[in-house]
């Protein structure tokens, strides 16, 4: 460790959580802390990414027609995007169909099939679907349909009879990271137009690839973990035009971080996905001119504060219904949601997952057919959805996914069976469920300093397999609290240490649930005390430092706490 703090000029404590995240040497340490574009994974080791290319240079050749069928979620309009912008550039004038995300559900159907038939197209090309198409793409093929699947989800027992097959997932020896559908089209698309004399694809649309990458939660390690850094150190300036007023939109005063991109940006193309069409996702990012393209942002935003609302009262519904029954086993949760759109119900089950740290999936009724039930999973670490569906697949009309999350559809006679096979393949898994942290260091607040909070900064982006450093600090006083924010659901703290150093904190969980449960333990007269800053009760608590906006001071976030009589 004195050789990284000598050599890499960092403080003893940043070179403690490096060492206890396995970068444990120079090399690693600096490695992990300067990514370089080399590290990503060539297209060519993508399985069929030569026939992929051969098929469509053969496409322009004869002048075919070609189809891409997308995603409605954001790795799949930045996909769609992504192959059309390359295409165009290569010589084809491809259009797109993405499924309505009610109507059509997931992925490519056989009617958008026969609807290509009868528009004459001859190559359909997928991005971020179709490795579980296999019916589809036997139709596809009986119809004399070149058919092209990019894709990143997991393939099922059975592949599809496709010409060619873009999935790393299809083969266990591929050298390089999981990536989202984005960047395989991306890869893919690069390898194209370098072939056809038109190299740099890939760098260009990095942010696009930083994007995708956040919003669909893959870990951000190895070559995503270099594909966003490379997409946020863009200038916004140079970013595509329609993601620059997506960011004017929503206000954003400071330059993006891998959190902007999966927590603001991201839901405002998702939001239209989920209320009616995606394909205005696709247009915003196609748009050349500022007007429009900021007009299409700003309706973006405002879909997306209606989906905030929705996903509110449907979470307030859910957690309603199911907390009165949770003592009564270790099991996943399959939960009806009567009255849940069923374009949120991937949200609502991530934040069922979150609450009560068990694999869970919402259901919700079709509109257009009242006995299926359709909706989506989120899973604990751990455990895989996918293979817990995977195990009951005969009871599914259609599934697909991954480890961490799933979709779904069962008619609702078939429930009673699937909740309790899940229970069955989940219980025999003998997972664990508890929500472990991983705490980086446990310090006093005097070593908390800005030069730390600084060389932390070092090790963004934040997210998925690479989160921001927990720390711990013990038997700290709580002198004073609180609350703020437009609806006063958010508290103020401040914290003295056992050497009396004393630091700031805020809490944006539940203000109501803490205050509840100080009063349990420590009694409302000591409660009433800390409000008026007289404070003498104990706690051990967890956080992340950071320097306060208003002041430049440093503060921290509180993140868990435990209460000490």
């Amino acid at each position: 460790m004195e050789d990284m703090v000598a050599k890499l000029g960092i403080t003893p404590g940043f070179a403690r959580i490096l060492c206890g995240r396995g970068f444990d040497t120079v090399e690693k340490a600096s490695a992990y802390l300067y990514p370089d574009s080399a590290e990503l994974t060539p297209a060519a080791a993508l399985p069929d990414a030569e026939r992929f290319c051969a098929f469509l240079f053969q496409a322009r050749e004869l002048g075919q027609r070609v189809r891409i069928i997308g995603d409605y979620d954001a790795d799949g309009v930045t996909s769609t995007y992504i192959m059309l912008s390359a295409l165009k550039r290569f010589g084809i004038e491809a259009d797109y169909r993405i499924p309505n995300r009610v109507t059509d559900g997931y992925g490519i159907s056989a009617d958008m099939v026969r609807e290509a038939k009868a528009d004459n197209v001859q190559v359909i090309i997928t991005v971020d679907n179709g490795i579980a198409a296999v019916s589809q793409i036997a139709l596809a093929k009986e119809l004399q349909i070149t058919v092209l699947i990019t894709d990143h989800h997991e393939p099922q027992e059975v592949l599809p009879k496709a010409d060619a097959i873009v999935d790393f997932k299809c083969h266990s020896d591929y050298p390089g990271s999981a990536v989202c559908g984005c960047v395989v089209a991306g890869k893919l698309m690069d390898m194209l137009l370098s072939k056809d004399g038109k190299p740099g694809f890939f760098l260009e649309n990095v942010e696009i690839f930083a994007l995708a990458t956040v919003s669909d939660v893959m870990e951000l390690s190895g070559e995503n973990r270099t594909i966003v850094r490379m997409g946020l150190s863009k200038p916004v300036s140079e970013w595509n035009m329609g993601l620059r007023k997506l960011v004017e939109a929503n206000h954003l005063k400071t330059e993006p971080k891998a959190y902007s991109l999966g927590f603001v940006l991201a839901p405002c193309i998702n939001a239209f996905g989920r209320l009616a069409s995606a394909d205005p996702g696709v247009s915003l990012l196609l748009e050349t001119d500022e007007r429009e393209a900021f007009k299409l942002a700003a309706s973006m935003v405002d879909a997306n504060s209606l989906r905030k609302d929705l996903t509110v009262r449907s979470i307030k519904a859910a957690t309603t219904a199911l907390d009165p029954h949770r003592s009564e086993g270790d099991y996943p949760i399959v939960y009806l949601a009567e009255e849940c759109h069923e374009s949120i119900a991937g949200i609502v089950a991530g934040k069922l997952r979150e609450r009560y740290y068990l694999p869970s999936i919402v259901l919700c009724r079709s509109t257009e057919d009242p006995g299926l039930l359709k909706g989506s999973g989120r899973s604990v670490e751990g455990y895989s959805i996918f293979d817990g569906l995977q195990a009951c697949g005969e009871l599914f009309e259609r599934f697909g996914g991954h480890a961490q999350a799933c979709g779904l559809s069962i008619r609702e006679e078939k429930l009673s069976e699937f909740r309790s096979r899940l229970t069955e393949h989940y219980q025999k898994a003998g997972i664990e469920a508890v929500e472990k942290i991983t705490i980086d260091l446990v310090v006093n607040f005097s070593d908390v300093t800005k030069e730390l909070i600084s060389e932390i900064g070092r090790m963004e982006p934040f997210g998925a397999g690479n989160q921001r450093p927990v720390f711990a600090a013990r038997n700290v006083t709580l002198v004073k609290l609180s609350h703020f924010g437009r609806t006063v659901r958010y508290t103020r703290m401040s914290f003295k240490d056992e050497s009396n150093q004393y630091v700031n904190a805020v809490y944006f969980g539940d203000a109501d649930e803490i205050i509840t449960e100080m009063k349990l333990v420590w009694g409302e007269e000591t409660v009433t005390a800390a409000y008026a800053g007289r404070g003498k009760s104990l706690m051990h608590i967890l956080f992340t430092p950071q320097i306060s906006s208003y002041n430049s001071e440093v503060e921290i976030i509180l993140d868990h706490y435990q209460l000490l009589q």
